[in-house]
């Protein structure tokens, strides 16, 4: 995909029709477009958003992005037009994709929207011929998914969320993206839902009496589970929301002086708080192991002690285990002689008294029972009393964790009311709590949902059981049962494969972003993509070995995501060239707004570095003081159009009323 020219009309402050052609030489493929603050770089940003996809990154969304001043400057009643195009070249094709939204000018500065926006999508072929698309978002959305969006078209001063230990959901959800794996999320589901359904409803429409009872509520419970499993994504998300939102205000916190350190120790208990959760999980799973695998020892106590009572009393009567062996006086009656010497002759007294010995000793295998119960009989006393034992080391572990837990949250507490009294940081901090609670709901429900689930697939599980014994009872082999089972296999066997892939990318993509992040970081540190899909950076401390860095700068976090995205955008290109069945890629083009704002010099030269290695085409937004210095210095080897942004506020001492912002070629700073 490479972009050739953007169109906006009356979009945001663009008043009337403004239009920007990019370059797409390869030698000189970088865009730079100026603007201060406040001239529409976001807007501009928004315009790719809003053509391609219908929605924008506003605060209000949709919501006021028609030109104030084409407002202002239109008749009462009469319809104004706002529209964006683009185009641009893919796969040997010419598009030229459109929005546009028309509006009826109602009194002073309202407009009300005529329907929605409406979207088209024409282009060319390689062989010259036109075509228009029926459905173009969603041809669109193939070409560059939305999903995948924000890696191509960003604001650089946002992305650095990508490294917050709470993304991991967007970049687990990148990876899929990058991998065409949305087609094997799509079977999955398809195969579980509507395929499973299918059968379910076949079953029961050719079964009768009992078995269709069976198939009914096995159909309940199959809906049940899906509208649960459904409604768990929806709250995960909302709850990975909240942790980006928490993130976000914690970095805010972290800028005010004045409560620095409160902050500081607030992150360091938020972190035991963490591991004291993870700890109290793992004594639980370790105490109900060994209660589910030893409790039985808890209920033996007096079987045991008259076991061993009674074993006690064979061996002091003499009876086990035997002192004397049947083959030892065998052998001493063969050899003639007695071990005190003497004589043994053949019929004599000495010979019957040995003799009379053997009646009185056990069968072998009786006498081998006996000793090995005998030591299993100590065996399990001792381990009853290991077992009660490690419960009161767990239960007290427990305790402990309980106690700290309390204190934390109590000290926690004392912290936030602390933030809480500063006067900038106040409403940071009840939005703060707000989010904290919010969160806290959706893990319950999520917690809650899982349970009813896990209730549901039991019940699932023994009508399964049901199903088959009604089938035996019919010496019937039902189709739609065994179509079902093959379906839902099939499904694991998908998701596995999905997982399993998924992972492949992200150790390949792992590997790219450390490479990258170590051209640019000037401290020995390294990062990678863990198994839980989170940006890492690491470090090595002496003694202690690997250690994850947990005090990020806005601009090492920055130059963490920015490795991520040159890493997404890479891994594209080079699967654009090796199609498979699952995997796609392709060709996308940088449109980054202000990347360089939270860099220090040596940051800004590294990255200015290598944005233009970033894309075949790179589109860079920035402001004069952005653009002075290293940045110009870097980016004019690969520089091919430049524009800047002329902003004209509302003057009191002009007729100029509304703001708007026109756009000339050239730099003018």
């Amino acid at each position: 995909m490479k972009l050739k020219k953007l169109t906006i009309r009356n979009f945001r402050q663009f008043y009337g029709e403004v239009s920007i052609n990019f370059a797409t030489n390869e030698q000189a493929s970088v865009t730079v477009i100026h603007g201060e603050n406040g001239a529409g770089k976001t807007s501009l940003l928004n315009a790719f958003k809003w053509v391609l996809y219908g929605t924008t990154d506003f605060d209000t969304n949709n919501e006021n992005i028609l030109s104030e001043k084409a407002i202002a400057e239109s008749d009462q009643d009469s319809i104004i037009v706002m529209s964006v195009t683009l185009e641009f070249d893919d796969d040997g094709a010419s598009y030229t994709a459109s929005r546009e939204q028309k509006f009826c000018k109602g009194q002073g500065l309202n407009a009300q929207t005529l329907g929605p926006s409406v979207p088209s999508l024409s282009w060319i072929d390689d062989a010259g011929k036109s075509h228009r698309s029926p459905n173009p978002g969603s041809q669109l959305n193939q070409i560059l998914p939305e999903n995948m969006h924000g890696y191509f078209f960003f604001n650089g001063e946002r992305i650095e969320k990508l490294s917050y230990s709470s993304a991991s959901t967007q970049v687990r959800d990148a990876v899929k993206s990058l991998m065409g794996l949305n087609i094997l999320d799509r079977a999955e589901s398809q195969l579980k839902k509507a395929v499973v359904q299918h059968f379910n409803k076949e079953a029961k429409d050719s079964s009768s009496g009992n078995l269709k009872v069976l198939y009914e509520e096995q159909s309940t419970l199959t809906d049940q589970i899906q509208k649960k499993e459904e409604e768990i994504k929806t709250w995960e998300e909302n709850k990975a929301a909240c942790d980006l939102d928490i993130e976000e205000i914690d970095k805010s916190l972290d800028s005010i002086k004045i409560i620095a350190q409160q902050q500081k120790l607030r992150k360091e208990l938020e972190a035991q708080l963490d591991q004291i959760k993870q700890d109290k999980s793992a004594a639980e799973l370790s105490l109900n192991k060994n209660i589910t695998e030893r409790g039985f020892l808890a209920f033996i106590e007096s079987q045991l002690a008259e076991v061993k009572q009674y074993l006690d009393e064979m061996r002091v009567r003499g009876e086990m285990p035997s002192k004397v062996k049947a083959t030892f006086i065998d052998d001493l009656i063969n050899l003639g002689k007695c071990i005190c010497g003497q004589s043994l002759e053949p019929g004599s007294d000495c010979v019957k008294t040995l003799e009379s010995y053997k009646t009185t000793i056990k069968d072998n295998g009786v006498e081998e029972k006996f000793l090995a119960l005998f030591g299993v009989m100590s065996h399990l006393q001792s381990e009853r009393r290991t077992l009660f034992t490690n419960i009161h080391e767990w239960t007290t572990k427990l305790d402990d964790l309980a106690k700290r837990r309390k204190e934390l949250l109590g000290r926690i507490d004392e912290l936030g009311e602390e933030i809480g009294g500063t006067e900038d940081a106040a409403e940071m901090e009840k939005r703060r709590a707000r989010l904290k609670e919010k969160r806290q709901e959706y893990n319950d429900k999520c917690a809650i949902g899982r349970h009813q689930i896990s209730d549901w697939d039991c019940a699932f599980k023994e009508k399964e059981k049901e199903v088959e014994k009604e089938l035996a009872k019919t010496s019937q082999a039902d189709l739609s049962q065994r179509r079902k089972q093959l379906a839902k296999e099939v499904a694991d066997t998908i998701g596995e494969l999905h997982e399993a892939m998924a992972h492949q990318v992200r150790s390949d993509l792992s590997k790219k972003v450390d490479d990258t992040f170590r051209k640019i970081m000037r401290k020995d540190y390294w990062a990678e993509i863990d198994e839980d899909f989170t940006l890492k950076i690491f470090k090595n401390i002496e003694g202690h070995g690997k250690q994850p860095v947990l005090e990020k700068s806005t601009g090492e976090n920055q130059v963490t995501s920015l490795c991520f995205i040159s890493s997404i955008v890479n891994s594209a290109k080079e699967r654009a060239s090796k199609q498979g069945v699952f995997q796609k890629g392709g060709i996308f083009p940088i449109v980054m707004d202000s990347p360089f704002g939270a860099l220090d010099p040596e940051y800004r030269q590294k990255v200015a570095n290598l944005i233009p290695a970033l894309a075949d085409q790179v589109i860079v937004m920035v402001s004069k003081s952005q653009w002075r210095g290293e940045v110009e210095s870097e980016l004019s080897k690969r520089l091919g159009k430049q524009y800047t942004l002329k902003y004209h506020k509302p003057d009191q001492d002009s007729n100029e009323k509304f703001e708007y912002t026109n756009l000339e070629e050239g730099f003018y700073g």
